[in-house]
């Protein structure tokens, strides 16, 4: 059932990367709030069970989905479209799809890596300023239009052997920051999530299994990690990390030398 007590500020929510992980998590917590969704991955027949489970569970939402690689450069464009002819008229875009390469910069191939930055990046740039209009245009009225855009404790500082995912998402932190002053006066509401450690099936995807014992202790469910984003976005907020231990991590890597967090992160992403 939906849960009355939630303002409906969201109707219509795109959110990619949905078939799993924290993108699960956020369909259902937009979800409860009585929003539509268009769910994306590449993942068909995920997508299709995660969109009949929420229908069921929320009968008064409807879930379509539309199967597209987010590393492809025309994703933005096929996306766009698609929505203008199902009519969804979106009003919230949720830049949640991405992923990791684990290895040495020179031992990778530079096509996964640049196959990983088109979708932690470009895809998410081109998502966000093809859909730009459109949010403006569809924002509820006398509210806001809202972008989340989902980072990653890694943006606080470079890793080695793990490089290019960390630099991606320090730039989807960046970039959202600067998005929320530019467009809040335009009235689209620009929140980043930056969560640690999840429940999501991200560090077998990444190849960083030997990780996973060092990460217990700091983490959090997929849906605590939603929760805590889609909250953000109802209250307007610039950035949000979830979790009292990663605020705190987050606030060392302020304090301590680049080097020794580097170094640091060497040490425990190293096999």
């Amino acid at each position: 059932m939906l849960n009355p007590k939630l303002p409906k500020k969201f109707k219509n929510v795109l959110i990619t990367g949905a078939s799993q992980g924290i993108g699960q998590a956020l369909a259902e917590s937009f979800a409860k709030r009585g929003a539509n969704l268009l769910l994306v991955s590449r993942s068909e027949g995920r997508l299709k069970g995660v969109a009949a489970s929420l229908e069921k569970k929320y009968p008064g939402i409807k879930a379509q989905i539309f199967v597209q690689d987010l590393s492809l450069a025309e994703a933005a464009t096929n996306l766009k479209v698609h929505c203008q002819k199902v009519g969804f008229a979106v009003d919230t875009l949720v830049n949640n799809a991405g992923y990791g390469v684990w290895g040495r910069f020179s031992k990778l191939t530079l096509k996964e890596q640049l196959d990983c930055l088109q979708v932690n990046v470009t895809t998410l740039v081109q998502l966000t300023y093809e859909f730009l209009p459109l949010l403006k245009a569809n924002r509820p009225e006398g509210g806001k239009a809202s972008v989340l855009n989902v980072s990653s404790m890694t943006a606080y500082q470079a890793i080695p052997t793990f490089a290019i995912y960390a630099a991606s998402k320090s730039f989807v932190l960046s970039f959202s920051r600067a998005l929320h002053h530019e467009l809040k006066p335009e009235g689209v509401m620009v929140t980043a999530l930056v969560p640690g450690a999840t429940e999501s099936g991200f560090i077998s995807r990444a190849g960083i299994d030997h990780t996973a014992e060092k990460a217990k202790k700091v983490t959090m469910s997929a849906e605590s990690v939603a929760e805590s984003g889609v909250k953000a976005l109802e209250r307007g907020q610039i950035e949000v990390i979830p979790g009292g231990l990663n605020i705190l991590m987050a606030g060392v890597t302020r304090l301590l030398s680049k080097n020794i967090l580097e170094k640091t992160a060497q040490s425990i992403y190293r096999k």
